[in-house]
């Protein structure tokens, strides 16, 4: 699988607390940071920064598993921009954080975790 390359998008300097808040309204309700993955609604978060995607114990759909991506701070501000549409035919079921400020204050935390 080909890695894809890091979208050129400007990644504004997040703040971790705000984006604490951000991962318990809108991600809490499928991820965690950490647990089984096997038997989850979705899989856990802790330490996505850095990995490849779809490289967890956890029935990803084939079009994330092939994707080629890292995850970066960059990588990550454009998929939860509009999930689908940086990776159409995920199953993750959620229309995405508009936002940039809010995007960027979740990859803060997540880095962090």
């Amino acid at each position: 699988m080909p890695k894809k390359k890091t979208p050129k998008v400007k990644v504004p300097k997040g703040d971790p607390e705000k984006g604490k808040k951000v991962f318990e309204a809108e991600c809490t309700t499928c991820h965690a940071l950490e647990g089984d993955d096997r038997n989850a609604a979705a899989p856990n978060l802790g330490g996505i920064i850095g990995r490849k995607a779809a490289a967890r114990d956890y029935p990803y759909s084939n079009s994330l598993k092939k994707s080629g991506i890292k995850w970066n701070a960059k990588h990550m501000f454009k998929y939860l921009e509009a999930p689908a549409k940086c990776v159409p035919g995920n199953r993750m079921a959620y229309g995405g954080i508009k936002d940039k400020q809010t995007r960027a204050d979740l990859i803060a935390y997540l880095k962090n975790n």
